[in-house]
């Protein structure tokens, strides 16, 4: 069994280049509406192939990030545009799979540095990270200066007049949800005290309340 492994990627790098050179063939800029049509077909079966290859890199040093079959599935798909733009830069000394995942490498890279611009933190395992301040929200809501913001926001989160906190929980965890998080919060919680008396992974709660804080200033800003 050991002894196929090479001569099946062999063949199956074969394969690709065979589909590398046909899409070459027709170059991008074609004025010929016909070779315009077999480059896309050409280019279409190269990622159907390369996407049953079974040689698609796992992205193994990301698997214990939050969200990381979202991540996985929108790095894949800038890959596969990548590949389609600029398959006359592949260098055939090298294997088509070799070429793929290291593109696929860099974009997964990019969308998760693209998360952390949008202000996620990806929290590490074992690791406590301090919640994201409310002022994150306070800076977005026009606050009413006669009672205290952590009032006014504390009276709108514990009203929740369209039950959307409420009903915004983590996936089989229907008390983890973001009236309970935010509550926490505004009692000055770290991640491991909140992960704790919401029986949830540090990781998954952080992930969970951060990537819903514009929803969030959104709905809050209907009710101050």
């Amino acid at each position: 069994m050991t002894n196929d492994l090479p001569n099946r990627d062999n063949a199956l790098n074969q394969e690709l280049q065979q589909l590398v050179n046909e899409a070459k063939r027709y170059p991008a800029n074609s004025k010929n509406p016909q070779d315009r049509a077999k480059r896309r077909i050409a280019l279409n079966k190269l990622i159907n192939a390369v996407r049953c290859s079974g040689r698609l890199s796992k992205q193994t040093q990301w698997l214990g990030l939050p969200n990381y079959e979202d991540y996985y599935n929108e790095a894949l798909q800038h890959t596969f545009i990548e590949i389609c733009q600029k398959i006359e830069q592949y260098d055939p000394q090298y294997a088509v799979m070799a070429w793929v995942n290291k593109i696929f490498t860099r974009r997964f890279y990019d969308v998760l540095k693209k998360d952390q611009k949008r202000g996620i933190t990806l929290v590490p395992k074992n690791q406590d990270n301090p919640v994201i301040s409310l002022d994150t929200i306070n800076r977005d809501l026009p606050v009413n200066q006669e009672i205290s913001e952590s009032e006014q926001l504390q009276e709108i989160i514990e009203n929740d007049p369209e039950n959307f906190l409420s009903n915004e929980s983590i996936k089989e965890h229907p008390k983890a949800n973001l009236k309970a998080i935010l509550l926490l919060v505004l009692e000055g919680k770290q991640w491991k005290e909140i992960s704790e008396e919401l029986g949830v992974p540090l990781s998954t709660a952080s992930s969970f309340y951060q990537r819903r804080m514009h929803k969030i200033i959104t709905y809050l800003k209907k009710y101050i």
